[in-house]
């Protein structure tokens, strides 16, 4: 019987205990290739505001008129939404027991929108030239490029007291327009 011993021996490397010097930097590798292209981004969304510059004195028989400063200009970009948002006070600027009764509304390119509300401020027999907000907006698709947005206030009651509508220096009569751009 033949007996073939077969032995197998595994032999390890050991380095030396210590290390050496780090070697000199190679040369940076190829470019890769250019990655895919990204979503158009943020490109064109914007947030404007208007404040209030002067008080709108507003009598029954006023029709719409601009308020001071509520007036902002936007260029839409493709594919976006613009939301439309305005607050501001009314104040009646009768003493008694009078009251104001004022519309306000936004008006985009000239025209009124349905975007609308009708502001009441009644005085009380202990306490006069009372005030009363607005506070209302809505999102709008326009067509692409320049438009003007901006808020108008009108008379609403012929028997009603004139109405201060917004300010520059009183921040409760204060009006605001904000318009906020959004790519879709």
């Amino acid at each position: 019987m033949r007996i073939a011993a077969v032995v197998v021996l595994a032999f390890a490397a050991c380095g030396p205990a210590e290390k050496g010097e780090p070697g000199a930097k190679g040369d940076p590798g190829a470019m890769g290739a250019a990655g895919p292209i990204g979503s158009p981004g943020t490109t064109g969304q914007d947030i404007v505001e208007g404040l209030g510059t002067g008080q709108l004195a507003v009598t029954p028989a006023t029709n719409y008129t601009l308020i001071p400063g509520l007036s902002v200009s936007v260029n839409v970009p493709a594919n976006a939404k613009v939301n439309v948002a305005t607050n501001g006070g009314v104040q009646c600027a009768a003493l008694g027991t009078a009251y104001a009764v004022v519309d306000v509304a936004i008006f985009i390119d000239g025209s009124i929108t349905t975007s609308q509300r009708r502001v009441v401020a009644a005085n009380t027999t202990a306490v006069a030239q009372m005030i009363a907000n607005w506070a209302f907006g809505r999102s709008f698709l326009l067509g692409t490029g320049p438009h003007t947005i901006d808020v108008r206030a009108a008379g609403a009651d012929p028997g009603s007291a004139t109405a201060n509508v917004s300010s520059a220096a009183a921040p409760q009569l204060q009006g605001v327009l904000t318009v906020t751009t959004l790519k879709q």
